[in-house]
Formats: structure tokens, C-alpha cells, sequence
């Protein structure tokens, strides 16, 4: 596909499952080197694993916040018809995107999200379930999403998490289906991997996922790793908790009455 092969970057965020600080990291990271690939306006990312509950929602809230607090106007939506988390962040103003009938996912009612992907110049994040992984991933394949994304002048970002824990492995098969799924086009589509440690580190026979020698063959195609680093503490989780049940943002923390300071700063 005529990719330069570099070292993917890396990124830790300090925190249980999210943090503030995230925010002005990716700001200066991940941003960065996103912008040294094309204008953000050209950009869209797209979070699958088919692994379910893993962090998925959460990185599509970092990623639109982050974009916000840039300047820019994400378009975002949200596939899952089952755990619609990513649509209940009311301040992010996400799309609920119907692509089932009867509870069945109909690849056909994924033409109006790639379409208007297509037709506009916005940054865009979708976020897919665990349901909807296998056919949104078929349908990339099978209809050259990718390549028509690249002729279109779209930057495709492909966010992936990956867990510790008894779901480790399946969250690493998935990162590894979606590995194949680029390296089978011949577009520029790049991975980003989030590395979710709230379960553990993700180790296999004693080496971490960057380690392995799949993952080094894929660097190529890796655009870079963001590691949620584990912290502990009781009065963290419960503030995280109450954030992530009420489906707020950080900027609504910072100003919400219901947080005290010492929460607000430990967030």
C-alpha cells in the first residue's frame, strides 16, 4: 500500500477510565500528530471492537472532547442499538444512527452514515457496539469503504481497545481482525489502540501487546497507543461513577455544583 513503516506513538493517561488531563494530553499528542497527516477537517474515526463493555464509549467521548476543546465541531454518532452510551452525552449532540430492523443490523442502513461521512468536510466520530462489529466490519470489506474514504480525501482512524483481564484475549483477536481487515485494502486507513488497564495489563506469555511480534509486524498501520493507566482509589471511582451515570462531559464537571473541588481536581 506504499506505508512508511514508524514507530507508532505512545500515550498514558493517568487515570481509573477517564481523566481531565486527557483532554490537554490529546491535545498535544495524538492531535498533533493528526494534523501532521492531514487538516482534522478530513478526518474521521471510527471505534469498533467486538468485544462489548471495554471502553469503546468512552473513547468516542475523549475523542469528541478533545476535538472540541481544538476548536472543531465533531459530527458524532452512535450505532450501538443496544447500549446507546455514547448518544446519552447529550453535550456532545450525538446522532443515534438506526442501522437495525427487528433487532437485526441491516448492512443496507449503513449507506447513509458512510455517505455523509463523504459529503462533509466535519471531523467525525462514530461509535459502533459490540453487535454491530462484525457488520460494519463485512461491509468495509466487501464495498471498498476504505479506498473510497482515501479517493474522497477522508483520513480514516480505526480506534481499537484492548483490556486486561478475562477479555483480553478477545479484545486482542479483535484488534488483530481489524489489523487484517486494513492490511487487505489498499487504502491509508491507520489503527489507534487504547489500551484500557481498569482489568489489568493485557500481557500474553509474559510480553505487553506492543511486544508481540503481530503487533510489530502491524506497525506500519498503527497510528499510535493510548494507555489508560489503572489508579487506585474509592473516592476517584465514585466520582468517575457519578460522571459516567449522568453522561457528562469534563467541561460539565469543572462547572457542575455537584462536584466538589477536590473531586473536580482528582478528576
Amino acid at each position: 500500500c506504499g506505508m512508511t513503516r514508524a514507530a507508532p506513538l505512545v500515550l498514558k493517561l493517568y487515570a481509573t477510565n477517564h481523566s481531565i488531563q486527557a483532554i490537554d494530553r490529546l491535545n498535544s499528542t495524538i492531535g498533533n500528530t493528526m494534523n501532521n497527516l492531514m487538516p482534522m477537517e478530513n478526518t474521521t474515526h471510527w471505534i469498533l471492537q467486538g468485544k462489548g463493555g471495554v471502553g469503546k464509549s468512552f473513547a468516542s467521548s475523549i475523542l469528541a472532547q478533545y476535538m472540541i476543546e481544538r476548536g472543531h465541531e465533531p459530527a458524532c454518532g452512535d450505532t450501538d442499538p443496544v447500549n446507546s452510551t455514547f448518544y446519552q452525552i447529550a453535550a456532545l449532540n450525538v446522532q443515534l444512527i438506526k442501522i437495525a430492523e427487528d433487532g437485526i443490523v441491516m448492512q443496507r442502513l449503513f449507506d447513509p452514515l458512510f455517505e455523509s461521512i463523504l459529503l462533509s468536510d466535519r471531523v467525525s466520530v462514530v461509535d459502533n457496539g459490540a453487535s454491530t462489529f462484525l457488520p460494519f466490519a463485512q461491509f468495509i470489506k466487501s464495498n471498498c469503504v476504505l479506498e473510497t474514504m482515501q479517493e474522497y480525501g477522508k483520513q480514516v482512524f480505526i480506534h481499537c481497545v484492548v483490556t486486561g483481564g478475562q477479555s483480553k484475549d478477545d479484545t486482542a483477536a479483535g484488534l488483530i481482525s481489524l489489523i487484517d481487515l486494513v492490511r487487505s485494502t489498499q487504502s491509508n486507513a491507520k489503527i489507534v489502540v487504547w489500551v484500557n488497564e481498569f482489568w489489568g495489563k493485557p500481557t500474553f506469555d509474559g510480553k505487553t501487546l506492543e511486544q508481540n511480534e503481530w503487533f510489530q509486524e502491524a506497525l506500519p498501520i498503527i497510528q499510535g497507543v493510548v494507555t489508560i493507566v489503572q489508579r487506585n482509589g474509592d473516592d476517584f471511582i465514585t466520582d468517575i461513577r457519578l460522571m459516567t451515570e449522568r453522561h457528562m462531559t469534563y467541561r460539565e464537571v469543572k462547572v457542575s455544583t455537584d462536584f466538589g473541588l477536590m473531586p473536580k481536581e482528582a478528576l
